[in-house]
């Protein structure tokens, strides 16, 4: 837990560097090219968890089917789209 203190003279700004991270250009440039490498994996991780969720569960009547079905191709448009991204 993190305490204040109170006494300080400023304790707002004894407490501001906790909430203000500072991010070199170079750190943030990184992150933000691996956003989309991100996104890749997490499509593909859902796309494989409908098809297991389609494949074993025996008990989903037609509809709830078919939503998963719709679900899986859009994750799967989202997946090929990020894919043929150019770079």
């Amino acid at each position: 837990m993190i305490i204040s203190k109170l006494s300080d003279s400023e304790p707002v700004l004894n407490l501001k560097d906790l909430f203000q991270e500072e991010v070199s250009e170079k750190e943030f440039e990184v992150k933000l090219n691996q956003l989309p490498e991100r996104a890749k994996r997490a499509n593909l991780k859902l796309l494989e968890e409908i098809q297991t969720v389609l494949r074993k569960c025996t008990h989903l009547n037609d509809n709830q089917r078919l939503m998963y079905c719709e679900s899986q191709r859009y994750f799967m448009k989202q997946y090929l789209r990020e894919m043929n991204k150019p770079h």
